[in-house]
């Protein structure tokens, strides 16, 4: 009797361990890219940029937020989905970082659960203007090419101006920081840019103001509401959609 008390304890705990473990192994799997996301982003607080001297700004971010890393052919297949909201942004960027909260809190407003993050720093082409003359410094990606072919209707020359003002045109298209991408039923409903209006004596690096949240909040809400609504509780893409 006692030998079969034992066993039976001894299959109680192995399945306790077991749901334990799964749910452990679950929950992180879910919060990586979230993690990283906060790591990222709070990782520059009050660092100075090397490339103007300047000094960026405090984010600060939820451990639970919705973000979820893609690579560009992840994205790119994003955009025949039912539903997605994709991010393109970087943490060294001073607008991306601006946008953190409204972004995020709209997020939690509407019930989003996911948000694809891509990152273009590995994948875009990129120039720079030395002594008069335009200069390609390196090719962008075969997907990222791709990528902006798909979005070329809702994109802005890439071009450059030196110092004394000159604008030079590279030919191709650029996404330019923060970048917001919704898509529906497998099309783009919205793809544009999504940045504060800068107040007189700031500078991209200023800490935003509370008029400054408020627009951008609303300008989350009115772009991600089109695809999701208050009443939404599962993730994009999930079968209950």
């Amino acid at each position: 009797m006692k030998k079969k008390i034992l066993i039976l304890i001894i299959i109680i705990v192995v399945v306790i361990l077991g749901i334990g473990g799964y749910f452990l192994i679950f929950n992180k799997e879910k919060n990586t890219d979230a993690l990283k996301f906060k790591k990222e982003y709070e990782s520059l607080n009050n660092t100075i940029r090397e490339s103007d001297k300047e000094k960026y700004n405090n984010v600060t971010i939820d451990k639970d937020n919705p973000i979820k890393y893609v690579t560009v052919d992840e994205a790119i297949k994003l955009l025949d989905s039912k539903k997605a909201i994709i991010y393109v942004g970087a943490n060294w960027c001073p607008w991306c970082r601006n946008m953190i909260k409204p972004m995020l809190d709209v997020s939690k407003k509407l019930n989003i659960k996911t948000i694809y993050y891509l990152e273009l720093d590995d994948d875009k082409s990129n120039y720079e203007v030395k002594n008069g003359e335009l200069k390609k410094i390196n090719n962008g990606s075969k997907s990222y090419y791709k990528l902006l072919e798909k979005l070329k209707d809702y994109l802005k020359d890439y071009e450059l101006t030196d110092e004394e003002g000159k604008t030079y045109s590279t030919g191709e298209k650029r996404i330019y920081m923060p970048f917001f991408i919704t898509v529906k039923n497998g099309g783009i409903v919205e793809a544009k840019e999504i940045s504060r209006t800068l107040e007189d004596g700031q500078t991209k690096y200023s800490k935003m103001t509370k008029k400054q949240y408020n627009d951008l909040y609303d300008k989350f809400y009115e772009t991600f509401s089109k695809i999701y609504s208050s009443d939404d509780t599962c993730p994009v893409n999930d079968k209950c959609n």
